[in-house]
């Protein structure tokens, strides 16, 4: 059994007692690795610390179970994850989750939650893939896009059916950037993780000429500062990098998304959806929670483990 096996049995067993008491020492010793060695370990393959992937992974399916269980109290809610009391699981709650329990069973959440969903093997070989990378700050301008917009529920595969139209009509969008950029627009209510998001396939227009004709629906994108990550690889295994991004890296951050959107960019590194050898660009709007001049200091300190 290589480390990455032995770690994908960790996260079962830690799926399995979500809702009971599970000191890392525990699940280190049934893991048969010491306490030293299997936070390590764990670390150097997930990305994040044992007991931080297990709290978050608590925070994470109580959030959820919020939206899935309106009926439930929140008291109760925190009990379901072996929280000792309300006042620990808010404090946790608030810590992780830049909110409260309260707020989100209103909707009153105006940015997508850094949520950690349970890794699987892909994702493990998606950050060690992303290993050698960083993101950066960059700073853009209005960006106005122009295409068909699709709704997601639980069926991804409605995006990869959407480009086509737009290509399909492309030439229709005289105002468009030439050679053409294209976009991926990612965003969504307030009640996403019960009613799905929207996913816009678009190409960038011209700020100047444009005459923003009817052919699709059109976004404009305000000036913005956003933290840019790479994803090596094909399309369908993006996700992972996402998972990433919102559930291990930006948490180790003082910062959040200030807007609830996501931005792909595919220029020419971009090989096609099925070659492995591709790269996309990934732009997370951000809202300092902390001074700007701390934030080089975080990239630098939690480079892709």
């Amino acid at each position: 059994m290589n480390n990455r096996q032995l770690i994908i049995q960790a996260l079962d067993l830690i799926e399995d007692r979500l809702n009971t008491l599970l000191p890392v020492a525990v699940l280190s010793k049934e893991m048969g690795y010491s306490l030293y060695h299997f936070t390590r370990l764990f670390q150097a393959v997930t990305g994040i610390a044992p007991g931080d992937y297990i709290a978050r992974r608590k925070i994470t399916e109580a959030a959820l179970d919020i939206h899935r269980m309106p009926e439930r109290s929140l008291q109760d809610i925190s009990l379901d994850y072996n929280f000792s009391n309300y006042e620990t699981f808010t404090r946790a709650f608030k810590r992780m989750l830049h909110t409260t329990p309260s707020l989100v069973r209103k909707r009153i959440i105006k940015t997508k939650l850094p949520l950690l969903p349970r890794l699987y093997e892909q994702d493990l070989l998606q950050v060690l893939s992303d290993s050698d990378l960083s993101p950066q700050l960059v700073d853009f301008g209005e960006i106005i896009l122009q295409g068909p917009v699709v709704k997601v529920d639980h069926d991804f595969s409605v995006i990869s059916n959407t480009w086509p139209l737009l290509f399909s009509k492309v030439y229709t969008i005289s105002d468009r950037i030439q050679p053409e950029k294209y976009y991926q627009l990612g965003f969504w209510p307030d009640d996403y993780e019960s009613n799905g998001f929207s996913i816009m396939c678009a190409c960038e227009l011209n700020p100047i000429n444009a005459d923003h004709n009817q052919t699709f629906p059109l976004q404009i994108l305000p000036p913005i500062r956003y933290l840019k990550f790479i994803h090596k690889g094909r399309s369908c295994d993006i996700p992972s990098t996402y998972k990433y991004i919102y559930g291990i890296w930006l948490p180790k951050t003082e910062y959040r998304m200030s807007i609830p959107f996501e931005l792909e960019f595919y220029g020419e590194l971009y090989l096609g959806p099925d070659n492995e050898n591709s790269v996309s660009e990934i732009y997370i709007p951000l809202e300092f929670l902390q001074e700007e001049t701390t934030l080089s200091s975080f990239i630098n300190d939690n480079r892709f483990s």
